[in-house]
């Protein structure tokens, strides 16, 4: 039949969120629920709620398949940028591969030397604190593509990019540690 309820989309996900909440009502009423992740996981498709008003106003419906019939233009898109992504960050992999180390005492500079015990004299602290030397990455890297496609990803953000800035204009080799504007061209 062709006026038939199921044969509508809005209608299957209008079925589908009133039966998530009648189960998950049902289950927490018994009791039988409340440490169930099912349950848990059935409450959240409540959020689906509001796109039941969807189907009763005609505007916001002819909105909603605009949307939805250009997500195939977004997804080319976001595949450009991803290869773009993927080409800067093995450039970046090619030129800081094992330059963003530092070790936990500023004073040395090699992971050689990184070794052994030092003092913190931190925040003007009477009694020193006695740490171990440890030869360290930065919380963003270009070790690997994964992580520099991350680094990259945070730069573009506008998040945190004065300070892989920073590392990268500190940056003197493979295990060497840094060195304040050793190279500013980079900058």
């Amino acid at each position: 039949h062709e006026g038939a309820y199921c044969r509508d989309v809005w209608n299957l996900l209008d079925a589908l969120v009133v039966i998530c909440a009648l189960v998950a009502f049902g289950f927490t009423e018994n009791g039988a629920g409340k440490n169930l992740n099912t349950i848990k996981s059935l409450r959240v498709l409540r959020v689906l709620r509001p796109l039941k008003t969807i189907n009763r106003v005609p505007k916001l419906k002819a909105v909603f398949d605009c949307v939805i019939t250009s997500l195939s233009n977004v997804l080319t898109i976001l595949i450009v940028y991803m290869l773009f992504q993927f080409i800067f960050a093995v450039i970046a992999v090619q030129l800081f591969k094992g330059k963003f180390y530092r070790c936990s005492d500023l004073s040395k500079v090699t992971p050689e030397e990184c070794q052994g015990n030092y003092f913190d004299f931190g925040n003007g602290k009477r009694k020193p604190d006695c740490k171990k030397r440890s030869w360290d990455p930065y919380d963003f890297t270009y070790d690997s593509v994964p992580q520099a496609i991350l680094t990259l990803f945070t730069v573009q953000t506008g998040e945190g990019w004065p300070t892989v800035l920073q590392h990268s204009i500190d940056a003197t080799g493979i295990n060497r540690g840094p060195q304040p504007g050793h190279r500013l061209e980079v900058a």
